[in-house]
This record gives C-alpha cells, sequence and structure tokens, in this order.
C-alpha cells in the first residue's frame, strides 16, 4: 500500500462524542490498520474523568474506555499517545470560556484582567502550583493509556510573559524552563518519551511562516536551551515551496515529523518535501484533523457516504499521508 518507510505514521484525533464511542473504536481496529496507521495521537484536553482533580473534567471519557483504547491499539500495532494542552489553548478569546484548569483555577491565568486575549488564554509557568497539577493529570493519562509517550502541546502560545510574576522574565527563558520541567517530569521522572508542537521555536520572521506557524514574540531564541531527544511536531498547513524548519530540527539533532491538514495541495507540496529531504531524524509524518472525531471516524470507516466539509478533507489528507 505505502511506498514510504516512515517509522512514524500517525493521527492526531479529539476525543469522540460519547454516541461516536463505538465508530471511534472501528476507526482504531479497522480503518488505521488498513491504512498502516501505527500512531494515534489522542487529544484529551480535560475531557476525561481525572481521579487526581475530579473537578477540572469536562468530558467523560474514564479510566476503562482509556484502557478499552489502549487495548484495541495494541491490538493493532498502533502506539497511543495521550496529548494535553499544557500552555496555550486553554481557553477561546472571551472570558468565560475557560477549559478545564483555568475554569477552577483561574489564578493560573496569565492574563487574569483582561476580557478578551490575543488567541486563547495560557497557563502562568511560573505560578507556584501550577506544576504539580499539569503533573498528576498528564501522570494519570499515562497511566490511564498504559502509553510510553505523552504529548504536551505547546503551540500557539500569544498570551506569555505579560502576569506580575513573569513580565521581566524574556519569553525564551519562561518558555524554555517550562518545557524542560515538563520534560524533567515526564521523561525523567515518568519514563516516557515527549512529543510536542515545534512552532514556538521557529522565528517567524526568518523562516517566512509568519505567527501562527512560527513565533513572533521571541521564544523561538530558546531552540538551544531543550533536551534534542524530544519528538518535534511540525505542522504546516499551507502550500509553500520549501519548509525549512524540517531540516532545521533535524539538523539540531530533533526527532521530527511533519503534519499537515485539510488541504491537499498543502499536503502534497509537504508530502514532496519530506521525501525529498531525508534525514535519520525525520520520522515520518502526523495527520491533524481539528474537527469533529466522530465525523472523521465515520469517513474513514466508509460508514457515512454523506460526511462533507472538514472531516473528508482531513480524511482525504490522512489516505493520501498513509498511502504516500
Amino acid at each position: 500500500m505505502k511506498g514510504t518507510d516512515w517509522s512514524f505514521r500517525g493521527l492526531c484525533i479529539g476525543v469522540p462524542r460519547e454516541k461516536d464511542y463505538e465508530i471511534f473504536k472501528r476507526m482504531i481496529a479497522e480503518a488505521l490498520p488498513k491504512y498502516e496507521c501505527n500512531a494515534l495521537v489522542l487529544l484529551i484536553r480535560y475531557r476525561y474523568h481525572f481521579n487526581s482533580h475530579p473537578e477540572i473534567s469536562d468530558g467523560w471519557i474514564t479510566s476503562e474506555q482509556a484502557a478499552e483504547i489502549a487495548t484495541l491499539c495494541r491490538q493493532n500495532n498502533i502506539r497511543i499517545i495521550p496529548k494535553m494542552n499544557l500552555m496555550g489553548h486553554q481557553s477561546e478569546k472571551e472570558r468565560g470560556t475557560e477549559q478545564g484548569l483555568l475554569r477552577v483555577h483561574p489564578e493560573f491565568d496569565e492574563t487574569p484582567e483582561l476580557q478578551t486575549v490575543r488567541y486563547c488564554r495560557s497557563l502562568c509557568p511560573l505560578h507556584p502550583e501550577v506544576k504539580n497539577v499539569v503533573f498528576d493529570l498528564g501522570d494519570e493519562l499515562i497511566d490511564a493509556f498504559e502509553a510510553d509517550a505523552i504529548h504536551v502541546g505547546l503551540d500557539e502560545v500569544f498570551e506569555i510573559g505579560t502576569c506580575p510574576r513573569c513580565k521581566d522574565v524574556p519569553n525564551d527563558k519562561l518558555f524554555a524552563d517550562w518545557v524542560n520541567a515538563l520534560y524533567n517530569h515526564f521523561v525523567g521522572d515518568k519514563k516516557v518519551e515527549m512529543f510536542m508542537w515545534g512552532d514556538r521555536l521557529l522565528d517567524g520572521a526568518a523562516t517566512g511562516y509568519g505567527e501562527w506557524e512560527a513565533s513572533m514574540n521571541d521564544t523561538w531564541a530558546m531552540i538551544d536551551s531543550i533536551p534534542r531527544d524530544i519528538v518535534m511536531c511540525d505542522w504546516h498547513y499551507g502550500e509553500r515551496d520549501d519548509y525549512p524548519s524540517i531540516p532545521m530540527f533535524a539538523d539540531k539533532g530533533f526527532p521530527v515529523v511533519a503534519g499537515p491538514y485539510s488541504n491537499m495541495k498543502a499536503t502534497e507540496t509537504l508530502l514532496k518535501y519530506v521525501s525529498e529531504n531525508q534525514s535519520e531524524k525525520l520520522l515520518g509524518m502526523l495527520q491533524t484533523t481539528w474537527c469533529d472525531a466522530g465525523a472523521v471516524a465515520r469517513y474513514l470507516c466508509d460508514a457515512d457516504a454523506d460526511v462533507e466539509g472538514t472531516p473528508k478533507l482531513v480524511g482525504d489528507s490522512f489516505k493520501r499521508v498513509m498511502t504516500y
């Protein structure tokens, strides 16, 4: 089926709604093996019944269901990697849309005085209590899914360096110290591999990526201050002539996977670039979704011929990536 020997062929997808749980399991058991997908990055957010901090839960996935998903993945040679956003993406723009941690712990908010923020709210990395809570949640997910890795998010961090604790610390140091704290706990103490999005490590001006696929608030300057065995997930959703971050991450010693989204032309150009810039550090591809997980599952399982829009587009991109 496939013509490229990548060691990592993954799908990043959110937790399905309860009504879509059965088709989601069918996707794991049937569709992912059919396309030789060998990794499932499952975006949990706070949609899990945490025992350590039950008040933080925003969803319905239980430890029994986590074990069921993990078992299905193991039976089909799929690596399960739970994912949480552990800095940015803690809300929508407006006050009152806080998720999990900030809903329960507003004192962790980097921009508590603002009714709206640049994009979405962030955790304050210097709050004295935030690490312990984050570590508890991550540990619980790792144990529940019996995972050997965790994806800590860290993409699109626009709200940083503004609260009284952080405002006098350079953004690159704030970000590096937070990444290193996560690494020291999950890799050093928990003994699992750590994945993260790579955009905040890229200079938006120098690479030409701009403020979304790269950083324009100086976090990129920390790239040489973090461990080289963190797996960088390098997402790019637009059609470009080149993707300079891919060889840059590899040259600096980071394992790297490239991630497309829903634009097939962009997927094709990214695939072509990756195939022409092979490196032992380039592990493969991670298809992202960012839409209704149940609809994606139904489309990949051929269970709903009427699936249209983004679920169909990302499903088609996934099929292309897996068969490249």
